[in-house]
């Protein structure tokens, strides 16, 4: 006797991470629901129908996907899609899109499947909206990856010495391994990635930490601060998800100017 499965629908806001053609006419979509978290899905015919998709997968859409789905599957089958939001930006600037293009890989790959994570949400929605506003791309990534990692509990200790436990009085050192800064006193050599973080860029990490997203452009980082973080986090993030980020390279070939770490060199 064949065994029964509840069929269930439903409907949920959510942004598209990615997209990808699945056999004749399918998609694959992967995409960040409000009330779900990380999910994936698959639109039947949605090559074909446009009346029932139109351009809702493009990454960074918001939309309202209406879900059909049965139990013990993991892919949900995605029925329609309304558009509520498509950043014109982001789509139509190259240096806009690889920025943004990071943000969403880093949900992509740090976010757990499955596990409903407003705050995630609400943080990767006001970045794209940011973004079409015109905010600083590296600035805003930089910010969106110091409260990201927190969220998803991987936040870095750059206050505290890891071995000893004291404030460090001058430039500390970032061990990527251990993601976590140790003093010059208790520095010894070894093979890890290792980076300088002075204390306007431990001041500047817990600042951003705290502020809104909405007032985050009155914080005015120097040149040293961007690159002493943005070295140590690409480190960091490596070491997290054991990979490079495909869109983390996009990027470098737009900005020329970012240095690769030697974490990356080595990974």
């Amino acid at each position: 006797m064949a065994k029964k499965y509840n069929l269930m629908k439903s409907k949920t806001e959510s942004i598209i991470l990615s997209s990808m053609n699945l056999g004749e006419a399918d998609k694959l979509v992967t995409f960040f629901s409000i009330d779900r978290g990380l999910q994936k899905g698959v639109a039947k015919n949605a090559r074909k129908s446009f009346r029932r998709f139109g351009a809702a997968f493009e990454a960074f859409t918001t939309c309202r996907l209406y879900l059909h789905e049965r139990e013990f599957q993991d892919l949900i089958r995605i029925e329609s899609a309304d558009i509520l939001f498509q950043p014109r930006m982001l789509c139509t600037d190259l240096y806009y899109s690889a920025a943004g293009s990071v943000m969403l890989e880093l949900v992509k790959e740090l976010a757990p499947l499955h596990e409903p994570n407003s705050d995630t949400y609400a943080l990767l929605s006001q970045a794209i909206a940011l973004l079409e506003n015109g905010e600083d791309p590296l600035f805003l990534l930089r910010i969106f990856e110091i409260k990201l990692l927190s969220l998803l509990g991987y936040q870095p200790k750059l206050d505290y010495c890891l071995s000893c436990n004291t404030i460090p009085k001058g430039t500390a050192i970032f061990l990527s391994m251990k993601g976590g800064v140790v003093c010059s006193d208790c520095m010894v050599s070894s093979g890890d990635a290792q980076f300088r973080i002075s204390r306007g860029s431990s001041g500047f990490y817990y600042q951003a930490l705290r502020m809104d997203m909405e007032k985050i452009s009155r914080l005015k980082p120097s040149p040293e601060i961007m690159q002493e973080l943005g070295q140590a986090f690409s480190s960091y993030l490596i070491q997290l998800m054991n990979k490079r980020l495909k869109s983390m390279e996009f990027l470098r070939a737009v900005y020329k100017e970012i240095p690769v770490s030697a974490g990356e060199r080595g990974a």
